[in-house]
């Protein structure tokens, strides 16, 4: 008896004992050294990709990243790897752990961070109004735009060429003004887009009692015991990309080198330290649908809701929003390594090239490892360099500006994607300043101008102005008439010959009564309503160097006594 329960017993050791080893074999939990190793930048986001190595035995594990940042997006999650281990990967989930000493230092740091945003977008609206004040000031002192004239001018009126100096220095104080104003706009919008970044992340701080930690897990089998190496991918908020273009022109060779630069900055909470960067063109951040096509109902006009209503409303607005953009499915990729004689590593190999089509996106690859900070400081990038070549024109509109602005008709390569940016100017080895393109496909054509060549003189003058307001024997006639005469004039000092393209815009009206004739043009325009812009006059002609060219007309405006037009 005695002999039986001691069997009975090393039976319950010996099943205990393997119960534990088979746990052992098929619940391991394998806390991984992970590394970022790619990053893909996206205009609004990036794609991280961490990577663990690691050994694996047969059976179940499951794989634990650590230090995950919180914005990320968890429907964007992707598992895959490789290795000599056979294995079979089930899924990943995100779990969250709260740990309260972490937090209040980095909810200093962002309330920082935010109230510096703040204080420059300020700025920047304090900068906008002074250019308004400035604007202000060059309306108060268009003395000969009014109605009225200033008494000194009625024995001491000014000559022609003063008038047109002053008309000269305005043209270029608004046109300066509002490059100014576009400047201050796209750096406002920047600056409102990271300081969005940094509220999200302080409300979701603030949202729970602690700084807030991710683990990414990855459950996965392992048929076959050997090495492997596990990524995971998602993507994240806080990252941004910009095109920056250096154009440098040589006249001589008739070609435009045009280099594209990408200007890179992220504020996701943790540094990427040397990781393959790509920058791609593609927007996961935009909704993948088109949105629901409603009809058009016209309705009277019904009072605005109240403020109770209008929540309720703006809430179900956002509700509606949410439903329609397209949520990132969450998806596992299966990986089985082939058991072929002896273990084998089986390496990616990753080919560098300056651009890569994808779909309806461009990749550009970065050739070496680099390392970004989380700080929102940019970081400039070469992508790629390509030579252009350079049918070049002046352009010139001497209503606004008496410059003339040197261009060209370029098409752009067949494997690059130009994005909207602004573009460094190099005139002859010289920095001539600032132009931009718009964003341009792969062999799509576009105008790209290089800034103003001094070498070309473009004048604009008023040489006739009369007023005739008399219909017989001293009595007024109930309208007036204004007949103005101008002259364009352009001179080539370049050793060259070059082409011109000059605008003008001659007064249109849209009402019946003021008529508008013009009469006593030297050179018949080229267009008469360039690309559709009505009174929108273009001449196109060659200069011989050292050759002027001069253009004359005149119109008449006839309207009535009672109206008043300051631009006449």
């Amino acid at each position: 008896m005695r002999m039986k329960t001691m069997k009975t017993a090393q039976a319950v050791m010996i099943g205990i004992f393997s119960l534990m080893i088979a746990r052992q074999s098929f619940a391991g939990e394998i806390w991984a050294e992970s590394k970022i190793s790619d990053i893909t930048v996206y205009p609004g986001s990036a794609r991280v990709t961490r990577r663990a190595e690691t050994t694996l035995s047969v059976g179940a594990h499951s794989v634990v990243f650590e230090n995950i940042v919180p914005q990320m997006d968890e429907n964007s999650l992707t598992v895959n790897g490789k290795g000599t281990a056979a294995v079979k990967i089930f899924g990943a989930y995100i779990k969250k752990e709260y740990f309260k000493e972490k937090a209040d230092q980095r909810v200093e740091e962002l309330e920082v961070l935010i109230q510096d945003l703040s204080d420059q977008i300020q700025a920047q609206t304090n900068n906008l109004d002074i250019l308004r004040k400035e604007q202000e000031y060059l309306d108060s002192i268009k003395l000969f735009s009014g109605s009225q004239i200033p008494k000194d001018l009625v024995t001491a009126m000014p000559s022609v060429e003063n008038l047109e100096n002053v008309r000269n220095f305005l043209s270029e104080r608004y046109s300066d003004i509002e490059k100014r104003k576009e400047a201050i706009k796209i750096k406002t919008r920047d600056l409102a887009k990271e300081k969005d970044v940094a509220q999200r992340q302080l409300n979701e701080l603030r949202s729970h009692s602690g700084q807030q930690q991710r683990q990414l897990v990855v459950d996965l089998e392992c048929e076959k015991a050997g090495a492997f190496s596990l990524d995971v991918s998602y993507l994240v908020y806080g990252a941004n990309w910009r095109s920056v273009y250096d154009a440098r022109a040589n006249y001589d060779r008739a070609e435009v080198e045009l280099t594209s630069y990408g200007m890179i900055k992220q504020t996701t909470g943790e540094d990427w330290e040397e990781v393959q960067l790509t920058l791609s063109t593609a927007q996961p951040t935009v909704g993948g649908r088109m949105p629901y096509v409603a009809p058009w109902i016209l309705q009277p006009y019904q009072p605005a809701p109240r403020k109770a209503e209008a929540v309720r409303g703006g809430r179900m607005l956002k509700q509606a929003i949410d439903d329609i953009g397209v949520q990132y499915e969450a998806y596992y990729s299966d990986a089985l390594a082939t058991e072929m004689g002896a273990p084998q590593e089986m390496n990616a190999v990753l080919a560098y090239s300056q651009a890569e089509q994808k779909g309806i996106s461009v990749v550009y690859k970065i050739v070496r490892p680099v390392t970004i900070k989380s700080d929102g400081s940019e970081n400039r990038y070469p992508i790629a360099s390509q030579v252009l070549k350079a049918d070049y024109q002046y352009s010139s509109y001497p209503r606004v500006t008496p410059f003339a602005y040197l261009g060209s008709r370029v098409t752009n390569s067949k494997d690059l994607q130009l994005l909207a940016g602004e573009v460094n100017l190099f005139l002859e080895g010289d920095y001539v300043g600032k132009s931009s393109v718009d964003n341009i496909g792969p062999g799509e054509e576009f105008d790209l101008y290089l800034g103003v060549d001094e070498n070309v003189k473009i004048k604009r003058e008023q040489i006739a102005k009369n007023m005739d307001d008399v219909l017989i024997g001293g009595i007024k006639s109930p309208n007036i008439t204004k007949t103005i005469k101008n002259k364009l004039t352009v001179e080539n000092y370049k050793d060259k010959k070059i082409v011109v393209h000059l605008f003008e815009a001659i007064p249109v009206s849209q009402m019946d009564r003021i008529k508008i004739k013009t009469s006593d043009v030297s050179v018949k325009p080229t267009d008469t309503d360039w690309k559709d812009r009505k009174g929108i006059w273009r001449w196109e002609f060659s200069l011989n160097p050292k050759e002027k060219k001069e253009i004359s007309y005149s119109f008449s405006v006839e309207y009535p006594r009672d109206m008043n037009i300051p631009e006449l």
